[in-house]
């Protein structure tokens, strides 16, 4: 079905309709937007200050990505076994927690650990959201369009953090100056989930079916993943995870080593990718299309693989409005990666949103750890070069694998497609 078929509410009432519950969440994936790139941007200070090699880095990025894994499923096994608000009040604790340690860690062990914690409880809170927001409509087209909501402001976070870097590096070069700033919105996100009477409403609309639905083995993690459906949208995930964390994690210091940028234009430039994963996520959220979901994540990932390999593909001292609209195109191209695959999965399994949103959430983490370690070790042994070669094969792995989602989805005539 197009979703030019269904009724298509404007931006301004789809907003004004949001309960309290969804403006937290919404905040808290700007937050963990703008803590996703944090890592990438401060790359250069942080190797310059700590005495990291490339290596150390890709391993503290695997590592605290790896809190990701963890935190999906805190926020999908359990999610509808407590109240939302005491889930959302005790995550946000924790990672305002984590952060005190982050500014105090002395050495790469415990740094990796307050990594490790934030990426937990920033996860967990995401992946909750996720289940909470996929209940607010039963049509598939509608539904994607309002998880895409969240992506859309982890966009908008990824979009200021680099400017958020650049700024806070301009006044000192201390690496750890940009994550006080975060300290201070995450401590104004636990402010939020202190307002009990406002959240007393947020719940699963089937939360009290939660004992029956743990207990049916068919709705289980391994069941799930047996699932043909299923296992394609996780290989599709797999590569939109490697991608889209790829240049998040190496994109600066390829293009300052590389190209020969200065590391604040560099910065800048990792900006529009993620004005191009916004522009993406607005576009899914907010514009009525003819196309349908699987035309749409066909057409932007081979979009996306174009970009990457005229990336790989550059001269030094290439020109930066040239690498900008490169970039942008790459985030254009895996802007839409997670909503319409998660929006996939739920069309096979309509009630199982959280386990569903940790399964890809994994899937995606997955993919950013052989991004931050298998390019962490070809940046360190044979150089940057090659680690975009890599990455533009990974690009063209993951026009592949969507084909083969879409086909698939085709094949089994899904209503939504």
């Amino acid at each position: 079905m197009n979703s030019s078929s269904t009724p298509f509410p404007s931006p301004w009432q789809r907003l004004r309709h949001l309960p309290f519950v969804a403006w937290i969440i919404l905040y808290c994936a700007l937050l963990w937007g703008i803590f996703g790139a944090l890592l990438g941007a401060v790359t250069p200070n942080l190797r310059e200050q700590m005495g990291f090699s490339f290596d150390q880095v890709g391993w503290l990025m695997a590592l605290w990505t790896s809190g990701g894994a963890i935190g999906s499923l805190l926020g999908g096994a359990i999610a509808k076994r407590f109240l939302p608000r005491r889930l959302l009040r005790a995550y946000s604790s924790a990672v305002v927690l984590a952060l005190a340690g982050l500014m105090l860690a002395p050495g790469f062990v415990s740094l990796a650990l307050c990594m490790v914690l934030i990426a937990v409880f920033e996860t967990a809170l995401f992946t909750l959201g996720h289940g909470l927001l996929s209940e607010i409509s039963e049509e598939a087209e509608e539904r994607t369009r309002i998880i895409s909501l969240v992506d859309v402001c982890y966009s908008a976070g990824t979009i200021l953090s680099p400017l958020v870097v650049s700024t806070v590096l301009l006044l000192t070069p201390w690496w750890r100056a940009p994550y006080a700033v975060f300290g201070v919105l995450a401590i104004s996100l636990w402010v939020l989930t202190l307002q009990k009477q406002r959240l007393n409403n947020a719940a699963f609309r089937h939360q009290e079916e939660v004992h029956c639905e743990t207990t049916q083995p068919a709705l289980g993690y391994v069941q799930l993943l047996r699932q043909p459906l299923i296992q394609r949208v996780c290989a599709a995930g797999l590569f939109s995870g490697f991608i889209e964390w790829g240049q998040y994690f190496w994109f600066v210091s390829y293009a300052s080593l590389g190209l020969g940028l200065g590391n604040q234009a560099s910065r800048l430039a990792l900006g529009f990718l993620m004005a191009g994963m916004t522009a993406g996520r607005l576009w899914q959220a907010f514009v009525s299309s003819r196309w349908s979901m699987g035309q749409k994540l066909q057409g932007l990932s081979v979009l996306g693989a174009l970009a990457l390999i005229g990336i790989a593909l550059l001269p030094e001292q290439v020109d930066f409005v040239f690498l900008a609209l490169l970039n942008f195109l790459t985030g254009l191209g895996v802007s839409v990666g997670f909503p319409i695959l998660l929006g996939s999965a739920l069309q096979g399994f309509p009630a199982q949103a959280p386990r569903l949103s940790a399964i890809l959430m994994i899937t995606f983490t997955v993919g950013s750890q052989l991004a931050a370690l298998l390019l962490g070790y070809l940046a360190e042994t044979v150089g940057l070069r090659v680690v975009y070669v890599v990455l533009a094969v990974g690009a063209v792995a993951l026009c592949v694998a969507v084909w083969r989602l879409v086909k698939y989805l085709s094949y089994i005539k899904t209503p939504a497609d």
